[in-house]
């Protein structure tokens, strides 16, 4: 998934020099730059949705309709939901039930670096050595975003429900997100005799999804077998693939429209906490970055807003489908792209010409 350590560690920052427009061509994009990410994106229209306002009388799309795989940019939708609810952010959690919605594997490791972020001993496989530890219910909406920790995402979804779900994202203009069990999704790639044919309608494969990763939260036997059949998962982008293409969907519009409500005002904790990845990364004379992104075999998301004194904020929803695993590594560039269009008039030109 992508997260604060994927984005920050090993990461050039993108060149300070004016943006040219991105133009297709033979070679291959270098993604190391935003310049190179101006490339991939001229040619690779038909696998990128965008929609970006500025704030300031700047607005540009491409594809914002076209529902492309989320990954964990869904996780805005259960943070929204959260800071609308009644629960108490000071409630102690167990750790062992947060333990239970995480299937040990392929979330690049993000719930092991939560628990070690708040200093709970674990095993390798982050699994709590004590778990009838405490946390507060707060840093579980926390983990979720700096960490994109899915056993938080799903913790927090059994909590609240589904209902809470929908009716948070609506209120921000997002009608029915996706928002099946994203250990299930893991599940049933381990244990593909639990998952529905290829092809099935959405809701079989969420129902099924659903329906086995509560075995998994509460049967320990099952967790045990699965924990044996992890080795024999998929393990490449190719191999991934025909399964990932099946995951959660949604629009460039849809995801927009969240972010937006969310950096005009709705749900003020969950501003708070999207602030905290990219802190040490607002453009000069903004006050913030808000920020969730993404991250699955061959696809990049990013929902990001930048909010300046005096109320203006720009917002971008960025859905690739089609990146390397090469070009995955490069996440950061993508993001400074984005930052940099937002806050200046020219690099925003620069990538409006990029998507026409």
């Amino acid at each position: 998934m992508l997260t604060r350590r994927h984005l920050l560690a090993g990461a050039a920052a993108g060149s300070a020099a004016l943006l040219l427009p991105g133009t297709a061509s033979a070679a291959r994009p270098d993604t190391t730059t935003e310049q190179g990410w101006l490339d991939w994106i001229a040619a690779h229209r038909q696998d990128v949705s965008v929609l970006i306002d500025d704030g300031d009388g700047r607005r540009a799309a491409r594809n914002p309709e076209v529902r492309r795989v989320l990954a964990s940019s869904i996780k805005v939708v259960h943070l929204s939901a959260y800071a609308e609810s009644r629960l108490d952010p000071r409630e102690q959690i167990r750790v062992g039930d947060w333990d239970a919605h995480h299937p040990f594997v392929a979330d690049g490791r993000a719930h092991f670096r939560a628990l070690n972020w708040l200093g709970v001993p674990c095993d390798d496989y982050g699994i709590a050595k004590d778990p009838e530890q405490r946390v507060p219910l707060a840093r579980l909406a926390e983990a979720m975003i700096l960490f994109s920790d899915n056993a938080a995402t799903d913790y927090l979804r059994t909590r609240l429900g589904d209902p809470a779900l929908q009716r948070a994202a609506a209120r921000g203009g997002w009608f029915r997100p996706d928002t099946r069990s994203l250990g299930g999704e893991v599940l049933m790639l381990m244990m593909p005799e639990y998952a529905p044919p290829s092809g099935s309608p959405v809701a079989v494969r969420r129902a099924m999804g659903d329906a086995v990763a509560r075995r998994f939260v509460r049967d320990p036997a099952f967790r045990a077998e699965a924990f044996e059949r992890w080795p024999d998962m998929p393990g490449t982008s190719d191999a991934q693939w025909p399964w990932i293409k099946g995951h959660g969907r949604g629009s460039a519009t849809e995801l927009f429209a969240l972010h937006r409500s969310i950096a005009k005002g709705l749900y003020a904790p969950a501003r708070e906490i999207l602030a905290k990845p990219l802190s040490d990364r607002v453009p000069p004379g903004a006050s913030e970055v808000l920020f969730k992104g993404g991250s699955l075999p061959r696809t990049l998301t990013i929902g990001l807003s930048v909010r300046w004194p005096g109320g203006r904020s720009g917002t971008a929803a960025v859905l690739l489908t089609g990146v390397s695993d090469q070009d995955m590594q490069n996440a950061l560039p993508l993001i400074d792209l984005v930052l940099a269009a937002l806050s200046d008039p020219a690099r925003f030109t620069a990538l409006e010409r990029a998507l026409r």
